[in-house]
Parts: structure tokens; C-alpha cells; sequence
């Protein structure tokens, strides 16, 4: 972003260089670079973990993965709440409002007090299922987010099955770790490997 910026700058003084002397214009060039370089970076890339479940898993092991969860400072997303109202054969799309209807989300909060009385944080994230095609659930994801586009939309790694959110991330960890051996001191790589190292180091030692 900087270089683009520099060479618009320094071909406009070209276009105009015949006003200035040699050594004015260095002075000007010298000038431009120290703008340039006061410019703010773009903003580094992130990653966060989602854990995707459903209502429809076995509620011991949802029990489980959300008070996981809660220790790792991670919230449970689910796709949405009670049943889905769907289109009619060649019926307008439905909006988000009218494919769950009105107070949905309320009436049916009872159906996560299980996991709310264990400390869990819930969400409700249609969108998270939908841009990355999650059919099956469970699924712990490491995904980059990014103020403008990222450079890879998908997730980074994914963990999938019943098992515990330690076994998960130990499962990404090792895929990360795998990655490096041939991209050594990969940017990307290596800040996931910290996110990752970050929730494993608050579950401490369990399965």
C-alpha cells in the first residue's frame, strides 16, 4: 500500500520535475518518503475460534464442550433456534426474520439454559454456517478476520467429531506445527499457532 503510494507520488513530481532543480528535487523525494513512512500500517490479520454445534448433539457432550468452552474464553455457535420456516416451492426467498420467525430467538431460550447455567456464551451466527458450507456438526474452526479481504476466506484448520475441545486443538496444533516444518517462519502460521497455543494454555492440563 505504501509502495503504490510512493510511486503515484514520485511519478506526479516526475510529470512536474521540470519546474525543480536536481537537488530540490531530492529534497522533495526525501520529504515524500518520510510521509510515507508515518502512514499507518494496514491492519495485521487475526484468527479466532469458532466452535459450531447444534441442539440436535447429545446433550452430555454439548454440556461438555461449552463449559470447555467457557474455561478457553470461546463461545458456541449454533446456526440458529427452533425450526426453521422454509420457502414454498417458487416462493420469494424469506428473510432472515421470516425464515425463524419474530421472537423466536426468545421463546426458546429455555432450550440453552442448560449451557447458560454452566457459564457458557452462546451465539447465534447463521452466516458462520452458511459462508463456510457447515453441514455436520461439531466442528472447531481457525478462521482469519480481516478489516479489509484476507488473504485465504476459509478457515486456516478444522477440527471435527465428538471430542473434547483439548483433543481439537491439540488436533490443529499439530497440523500447524506440520505446515511450519515446510513453511518455516510463515507469518500466518505462526500467528495462528499463538491463538491456538493462547486457548490450549487456558484449558491447562485435562484430555
Amino acid at each position: 500500500m505504501k509502495n503504490l503510494f510512493l510511486i503515484s507520488l514520485l511519478t506526479t513530481l516526475c510529470l512536474s520535475a521540470y519546474a525543480l532543480t536536481p537537488l530540490e528535487l531530492q529534497s522533495v523525494i526525501d520529504e515524500a518518503k518520510d510521509s510515507v513512512d508515518l502512514l499507518p500500517a494496514p491492519e495485521e490479520e487475526r484468527f479466532v475460534i469458532a466452535i459450531t454445534v447444534s441442539l440436535s448433539m447429545p446433550q452430555a457432550s454439548l454440556k461438555r464442550l461449552g463449559e470447555e468452552a467457557r474455561d478457553a474464553h470461546l463461545a458456541l455457535s449454533f446456526r440458529g433456534v427452533g425450526k426453521e420456516v422454509v420457502n414454498a416451492p417458487n416462493e420469494k426467498p424469506k428473510t432472515i426474520l421470516e425464515r425463524y420467525g419474530k421472537g423466536l430467538i426468545a421463546r426458546h431460550l429455555e432450550d440453552f439454559k442448560f449451557l447458560t447455567d454452566a457459564g457458557a456464551s452462546v451465539k447465534i451466527d447463521p452466516l458462520l454456517f452458511s459462508r463456510h458450507g457447515i453441514k455436520e456438526v461439531p466442528q472447531i474452526l481457525l478462521l482469519p478476520v480481516c478489516q479489509s479481504a484476507c488473504e485465504k476466506e476459509g478457515p486456516l484448520f478444522v477440527a471435527r467429531g465428538d471430542v473434547t475441545l483439548r483433543y481439537a486443538l491439540d488436533f490443529i496444533a499439530r497440523e500447524i506445527e506440520s505446515e511450519l516444518k515446510k513453511k518455516a517462519d510463515d507469518p500466518t502460521l505462526l500467528k495462528a499457532q499463538k491463538r491456538i497455543q493462547e486457548a490450549l494454555n487456558r484449558l491447562g492440563d485435562r484430555p
